[in-house]
């Protein structure tokens, strides 16, 4: 993605997501109805949050942690080792944290990783793992979202080569890949890479904070995802819908190591179970829920573009991220028009572009009718 582009993004997500965190003002529609064409999942007031809380405490009980030990911390990290197909999962209060734990603990005595250039791990992290472990993150793949494998082998040969070799002892992968409008990484590429590494002793990582959005995109199980790497981390409020939250899974010996990281640098916090009681609240149904939404997304582009004053732009091998293009008016003006429908997008001022993210929010409506809303707010 050009920086030109990925600035318009980034401002344009700014707005979006400012609205929708506030709700549409001047709109009447009741909550349960509006459409949030913003973020990867649900948005929730704080309001809201308050009363799901109650909600499944009311209905199911919440079992309260102790420092992150037991209760539905303990719940949801069994339920996310069970599904990942790894020995142990670990709640994390942040994504930032769980990549920075788990390439740390991969690399061991072996400083240098190899990462995407466009990856979260390296370009959004504040050079994290570099400052606090000491690591040495070699970026591959400028511009893209999938790194090959003829890229890594030289890297890999060169570190551990003569007169002062720095051996490679972890490459992290993520997929999709939010700097490239979440792109999916090529996953035979992934294979050959996590399999020539496994062969040379070299931990591999995925950073699938959305990989549950990518699997409803390729066919791909976020299993058969997690199988390929030695661990993995999902997101729990991207599209979980949590306040805040992580899950790291891989080896119990490592999670076990791991623990006591987090809490030296930081980690440890007294309860985690309000973030987890609503991870796990959302998590049943989630992939039928979520399919439903893909194909209502499919509907929506397809709608839109019939209407001859919008056109839409695919990501080549993308997920839920979408850039339109108006032929008249503005994206600021269409923002605001569709907010007094209950409808949420993101705005960049006089723009005549923006992007709509597909989410489970768009089951809430018959999908013609937030077509039609497109229509009269355009004219």
């Amino acid at each position: 993605m050009s920086s030109s582009r990925r600035a318009f993004l980034q401002s344009a997500a700014w707005s979006g997501v400012a609205l929708a965190q506030t709700g549409p003002a001047a709109s009447t529609v009741p909550p349960e109805r509006r459409v949030y064409l913003v973020g990867d999942g649900v948005i929730s007031t704080p309001a809201e949050y308050a009363r799901l809380l109650t909600r499944i405490a009311d209905e199911h009980g919440i079992a309260a942690d102790n420092y992150l030990q037991g209760g539905a911390v303990e719940q949801l990290e069994q339920r996310f080792a069970k599904l990942l197909g790894k020995e142990r999962a670990m709640f994390m209060p942040t994504g930032t944290l769980a990549n920075h734990m788990a390439v740390r603990e991969l690399a061991g005595d072996k400083r240098r990783v190899i990462v995407q250039q466009e990856s979260h791990l390296y370009a959004d992290e504040g050079d994290g793992a570099q400052l606090l472990s000491g690591l040495n993150l070699v970026p591959l793949g400028p511009g893209r979202a999938t790194i090959r494998l003829d890229e890594v082998i030289p890297v890999v040969e060169r570190s551990a080569g003569p007169p002062y070799p720095a051996p490679v002892g972890a490459i992290s992968i993520e997929s999709p890949v939010r700097r490239s409008s979440g792109e999916v990484v090529d996953f035979e590429e992934m294979k050959k890479i996590c399999t020539w590494a496994r062969e040379r002793q070299i931990g591999t990582h995925l950073d699938g904070a959305r990989v549950f959005l990518a699997a409803a995109y390729t066919g791909i199980s976020p299993t058969a995802y997690a199988a390929l790497f030695d661990t993995v981390y999902v997101s729990m409020y991207k599209y979980f819908n949590a306040p805040f939250g992580a899950v790291l899974a891989g080896p119990a010996a490592m999670l076990n190591r791991i623990s006591t990281l987090r809490h030296q640098l930081g980690g440890m916090i007294y309860h985690g179970w309000e973030p987890a009681a609503i991870a796990l609240h959302y998590y049943e149904g989630f992939v039928e829920r979520y399919q439903a939404a893909v194909k209502n997304g499919e509907t929506l582009i397809r709608l839109l573009e019939a209407q001859g004053k919008i056109r839409v732009e695919r990501v080549s091998r993308g997920s839920n991220i979408f850039v339109i293009r108006l032929s008249g008016g503005t994206a600021g003006a269409l923002q605001q028009k569709l907010a007094q429908a209950g409808i949420v997008i993101r705005g960049a001022g006089d723009s005549a572009q923006t992007m709509i993210q597909v989410n489970e929010t768009l089951n809430r409506r018959p999908v013609e009718e937030i077509a039609r809303e497109f229509a009269r707010a355009i004219g």
